[in-house]
């Protein structure tokens, strides 16, 4: 399953220009489509931030296709290099 970077995005105007502030970015390591990816990242900003809604502290979402380690490949493969430096 793909994975995705969802950025929770605040756009403020200052000196007659717009800044884009980015809130926090949430990686979600597997989701069935970006629909879904996105709305775990919502529940996980809004528990993060300590928040019932995510749009309280973030006006708009970015949504990027990223593309993470798998974890039991990056276990093996430490587990690997930590049993070549002891011996």
């Amino acid at each position: 399953m793909p994975s995705y970077r969802v950025s929770f995005i605040n756009d403020i105007p200052r000196g007659g220009k717009l800044f884009h502030c980015c809130q926090r970015s949430i990686d979600i390591r597997a989701a069935r489509n970006p629909e879904r990816a996105v709305e775990a990242a919502k529940k996980r900003f809004a528990r993060i931030e300590g928040i019932c809604n995510w749009n309280i502290h973030a006006g708009r979402i970015e949504l990027e296709l990223i593309n993470l380690p798998n974890i039991r490949q990056s276990t093996e493969a430490s587990e690997v290099e930590h049993r070549r430096v002891q011996q």
